[in-house]
Formats: structure tokens, sequence, C-alpha cells
């Protein structure tokens, strides 16, 4: 591949860019912060300049860049180029946005693709992954998504939807979640959602040192859930023990169709580290009998960091197309 790649990653409230070199290296990345309740005109201007800069540090012209990948939190449609929507990415539901951007670079091929997908792509090319043909990227964060590498290639599906495991429904009847339904896997897994449930026993008078770091950190979330696991909670033991067992019955019914061996864990929930991978890995294997025992199944964390997955991912899949 000749010439440089422009990373774009889009979120609810920030955009991190960064161009990449033939050999796979960053050379410059920027990251800023905005108001998504802003017209998309002046979001899409406000990342115009971020590129100019970057383009001026790196000493390079629009010419230069002959690809561009962008992630964002949505589904795509099948040509790659739009998308059919996007909850928290205001500048692509309203603004042309392929089109602004061909008209900056008009000789550079321009893809989007979804964030997990564009992360999975990220750790099964330079991360985690390196070396397995058949991996699962999960993203366990605000919701529970992934990402599917299949015989070494990003797995779509026949919609461009596949990956959608956050909404696999684990117990049917069970927490409601936001998509409408119950049961799902984001349901109790998810950060949106798990703290919910921690604050609806601590209402109804269950004792908890959740509720203490609650009012110190400002909310229920992860950082709460991990500070009173080191407490010895009974309440934090069994959410956590539930998340756990949520994730290792989901990945389980995932490697019982899919067969794959590898599951690269990133998101804030895995800031919980060790304990959390080799919980999730008991209750897998507990599910496991007879010659299903007999093959080794990894679950790793991810090589990139949250901050850094979101611009390696939408460069690596403008990259390997």
């Amino acid at each position: 591949m000749d010439g440089y790649i422009l990373g774009i990653d889009i979120g609810g409230t920030k955009i991190a860019l960064g161009i990449m070199d033939a050999s796979l290296h960053l050379v410059d990345r920027r990251e800023f912060p905005f108001d998504p309740a802003l017209p998309a005109g002046e979001i899409f201007t406000m990342l115009r300049e971020q590129i100019d800069s970057c383009l001026k540090t790196c000493s390079l012209c629009p010419a230069q860049i002959t690809r561009i990948g962008i992630g964002v939190p949505g589904i795509i449609n099948k040509d790659g180029r739009s998308l059919k929507f996007a909850a928290n990415a205001q500048l692509l539901n309203n603004f042309p946005l392929y089109g602004a951007l061909q008209t900056l670079f008009p000789k550079a091929l321009i893809i989007m693709e979804n964030d997990a997908n564009a992360a999975a792509v990220a750790e099964s090319t330079l991360g985690a992954g390196r070396g397995f043909a058949h991996m699962l990227y999960c993203t366990i964060s605000t919701g529970v998504g992934c990402g599917i590498i299949l015989n070494g290639k990003l797995f779509r599906g026949s919609h461009m939807a596949a990956g959608e495991i956050g909404h696999m429904i684990v117990y049917p009847g069970g927490e409601p979640c936001g998509c409408g339904g119950r049961g799902c896997a984001e349901a109790y897994a998810g950060g949106a959602n798990y703290p919910r449930q921690i604050r609806r026993r601590i209402e109804a008078g269950e004792p908890t040192v959740m509720a203490e770091l609650a009012k110190k950190h400002g909310r229920i979330d992860g950082r709460v859930l991990g500070e009173a696991l080191t407490l010895n909670d009974p309440m934090a033991e069994e959410i956590f023990d539930g998340i756990c067992a949520c994730l290792g019955l989901l990945f389980y019914n995932i490697y019982k169709l899919l067969n794959i061996d590898c599951y690269v864990l990133g998101g804030g929930l895995t800031n919980l580290g060790a304990p959390l991978f080799e919980r999730i890995h008991s209750h897998f294997q507990a599910l496991r009998t007879g010659v299903d025992t007999m093959d080794e199944v990894h679950f790793l964390p991810a090589f990139f960091s949250s901050a850094e997955i979101g611009v390696y991912g939408a460069a690596l899949v403008a990259h390997t197309l």
C-alpha cells in the first residue's frame, strides 16, 4: 500500500483521529471533545481543523492520504459509505460526512465501519488476537458489543449487523434492557444496566459499602464495584459473579456455534483485571463437558487501550480493503 491512512473514531462526546504510515505505525494522533448537541456542520468544522493540524504536523498534503477509515457506534450500510443508524453520532446521522471528506481527499478510498468491528480488526492485526484465525473481540463498557474474525477476516453478516451479542438473550424474561427486550446479556453486564440492579437493592434497604462509595464517586459504576470487591462486600461479590456468569454463558453459546477459541476483552469493566477474566473463564469452563473440554480456549485482555483502539481500528479497516 502506498500513501498514508487517516483513521477517525467518532464517539458520543469526543472524536479521535490519527495518521498511520505504510508500515502501520501511527505517526500522529489527536482527540477533541465536542457537544453532540452542536449542529453537525460545526462538528465537522472542528474535525477538519484537527485533520489540517495533523497533516501539518506530519508535513503531509491531502493527496498523500490514500485511505480513510471511520469508526462509528452504529450499523453500517453495505455500501460502506453510509449508515443505517448511529444513536450517539449526530455527525453521521445528520451530515453527509462521506461526501465532505471525499471533497477534502478526492483521491482517497473512504470506508465506514462499526466501531466494535474496527476494534476487532485492530486486535486481530496488531493486538492480542494475532496468530488466531478465529477471534472475537468484545467490549464490556456502557454496553456489550463485539466484532468477529473468522478465517482471518471480519465477519459482518447478511445485513452488516453481526456482533450484536449484547442483545443475545441469556436469561429469557429476565432484567429489562435498553433495547426493549428482557434478559439480554447487556442487561446484566452493561455499565448502563447493572448499576440499576445495585441501586434497586440499596433502595430496598440491603446493606452494602457501595452506597457510601457511590456518594464518594458521584455514581455507581465499575470503579465502585471494583472498590467494593476489594472490601469483600457481599452484594458486590454477588453482582460481580452474576456479570461473569452471564458472560461465561454468552461466550459458551458463541463457542458452541462458531468454535472460536480466542476471546479478546476490552472496555471499562476489564479494569477489574485478572479476577474478571478468571471468573468468566471459570463459568465458561463449568458449562463444558466431555470432548468439549479437550481444546484450550483463551480469554485475553485487549492489547490496545480504549483511548487508542478506535483510531487504530478505523485506520486498519481501511488498510485491509
